[in-house]
């Protein structure tokens, strides 16, 4: 994915760019152009803001100056630092976190959209009828080696001679086989 600007990266976040220039002063990695790797941006402030990542939330406990046991939801089994002074998470890093987590959602699927589009993905499905179609055509194949070796068979009494014509058919039969394309 091409690297944007920080008026991108903010976009993208649904944030200021004044607050895409404080994550990059945070240590957010920046290119020397001045341009961001959206996936290296979005993988960072997931590491760094994201309240839920648990080093990130050691880290930030045991910087913190008032140190307190970390609020628990009692729906969920995620801790949250408390904001200072008040023993509740912070919702501006939280929102971050799920605008970056949503944005690394929607960049993969792009990704994998235009690796379908360029053909180096297809669908389960799409292989699975071809591999279908390869099984039968073969089976078919070899099925119908009995029917058009018999009357040849029959008739035949010597058994190298008996063995060269089944040989033959073989090796016909995969050859066919092999050059079978799905439609």
């Amino acid at each position: 994915m091409e690297p944007v600007l920080k008026s991108e990266l903010a976009k993208r976040l649904r944030v200021t760019k004044g607050r895409i220039s404080q994550m990059i002063s945070m240590g957010m990695p920046v290119r020397p152009d001045g341009k961001i790797d959206v996936s290296a941006a979005l993988g960072w402030v997931e590491e760094h803001i994201d309240p839920s990542h648990k080093d990130a939330v050691a880290r930030r406990q045991a910087n913190a100056s008032d140190v307190r046991p970390p609020v628990t939801s009692t729906t969920s089994s995620t801790t949250f630092p408390p904001v200072s002074g008040t023993g509740l998470p912070d919702a501006g890093k939280i929102l971050l976190s799920a605008k970056a987590k949503r944005a690394l959602v929607e960049l993969r699927r792009a990704e994998r959209e235009e690796r379908k589009e360029s053909g180096e993905l297809i669908e389960v499905e799409e292989v699975a009828r071809v591999v279908e179609d390869l099984v039968l055509n073969a089976r078919n194949k070899l099925l119908s080696l009995g029917f058009r070796l018999a009357p040849g068979l029959a008739i035949e009494t010597d058994a190298a001679r008996c063995r060269q014509m089944i040989d033959d058919a073989v090796v016909e039969t995969l050859r066919e086989i092999s050059e079978y394309r799905v439609a």
